[in-house]
């Protein structure tokens, strides 16, 4: 049996194909990318007359985690969080270095074992800055500019 060789032309049209194809699948990648980058963007937020400007990652993990419980005035840290969200998936894989579900098992863990208190939980954005806007020495995150009330916490 004897095999056909390839005419030349055949092998530059598949080349195109390739060529083609892979220029589609990198731009559809970059497209979701950047969608990605813009929904990641959530931001902490506090009260607007709080006293802390900025916090450093370790020290918003520790309150993330419970292990912080007072700042640096001396007032009462609550912590607040999302029920669920982009917005919650990203702030807590970027801070607190835990999947949704660990973060909360985390908690479970810590209340069970009389450690601590479960983060006081919000179905939408709104409601949790209305929440920190209210009470002084909470914290959240929320993905949109800091509603009246609330002011961002840079973190460093």
């Amino acid at each position: 049996m004897r095999l056909k060789k390839k005419k030349r032309g055949g092998d530059q049209m598949m080349f195109s194909f390739r060529r083609d194809t892979l220029m589609t699948a990198l731009l559809a990648a970059a497209v979701m990318f950047m969608s990605g980058v813009a929904q990641a963007s959530e931001i902490t937020i506090v009260k607007s007359d709080h006293t802390v400007e900025e916090i450093s990652k370790k020290d918003l993990k520790k309150i993330l985690e419970g292990k912080s419980k007072t700042w640096d005035d001396g007032s009462a840290i609550i912590l607040v969080t999302l029920k669920e969200g982009p917005a919650h998936e990203a702030f807590l894989k970027k801070y607190a270095r835990k999947s949704a579900k660990q973060f909360t098992n985390y908690w479970r863990k810590m209340v069970f074992s009389g450690q601590g208190k479960m983060p006081q939980s919000f179905d939408t954005e709104d409601e949790l800055a209305a929440f920190v806007a209210a009470n002084p020495g909470s914290i959240g995150y929320i993905a949109k500019a800091p509603p009246d009330g609330t002011k961002e916490l840079k973190i460093k």
